[in-house]
């Protein structure tokens, strides 16, 4: 039985090895290549301004979707107000990113307005993302369900995954 074992490992054994070797090989390219890098998860923002006098608000429930390779959707929904008048924020931002490390440089391919979006004034435009416009973040894992995305001046938001 011990002579009947050592030969088939003798016989095999080397294709055994290149297949382990490949199937390693394999689940690295995964990890490094394909796996998205940037969490999903969600977050609630609540910004108060003080804009030439008058208080703006902003109350935005913000879901963040890996989309492939080095793309993430980033989905805004909520409501502005602007003193008495009060807008909906319904927006799909699709950005592009590179990571070195905890930090991630990204780059809004596309601005996509939902039919309930209904802000037109450009103060509230300017302070969501445009195409073309750059973000630097750094996401740092607080927690196993908890992270945290920051710019280069201060936290933005705290994001948890379902």
């Amino acid at each position: 039985m011990k002579a009947g074992a050592c030969k088939l490992m003798k016989r095999y054994g080397y294709a055994i090895a290149a297949l382990l070797a490949v199937g390693g090989c394999a689940g690295a390219a995964y990890f490094l290549f394909f796996k998205p890098q940037i969490p999903e998860c969600r977050a609630v923002e609540h910004v108060t301004d003080n804009v030439a006098g008058r208080t703006v608000e902003r109350i935005v429930l913000i879901n963040v979707v890996p989309d492939g390779r080095r793309q993430v959707n980033i989905l805004l929904n909520g409501r502005a107000y602007d003193g008495k008048a009060r807008y909906v924020i319904s927006r799909t931002l699709v950005l592009g990113y590179r990571r070195q490390g905890n930090n991630y440089t990204l780059w809004v391919k596309e601005n996509i307005r939902k039919p309930h979006d209904s802000i037109r004034l450009e103060d509230f435009n300017r302070r969501l993302p445009v195409e073309g416009m750059q973000l630097h973040w750094r996401i740092e894992q607080i927690d196993s369900r908890h992270f945290l995305f920051a710019d280069n001046h201060a936290p933005l938001f705290v994001c948890t995954t379902p």
